[in-house]
């Protein structure tokens, strides 16, 4: 659930270390079985500096709201 996920980042210190810059958050209907290859490309492509558990499947190219 992403609500729960972002509420947990508000109060997780390491993603807090950079609170100075903003966060963006979009939105994309993705279908189920494809999440975890949709969340394997956005890490490899963004490489966030908080994270180290990411999907170790099959990258699903989408594309980037910029």
């Amino acid at each position: 659930v992403i609500r729960d996920r972002l509420a947990a980042h508000r109060d997780d210190p390491e993603v807090q270390t950079y609170s100075s810059y903003t966060l963006f958050v979009t939105w994309a209907k993705v279908a189920t079985e494809s999440k975890n290859g949709v969340e394997a490309y956005l890490a490899n492509t963004l490489k966030p500096l908080v994270g180290e558990c990411f999907p170790d499947v099959t990258s699903i190219q989408v594309n980037l709201p910029w």
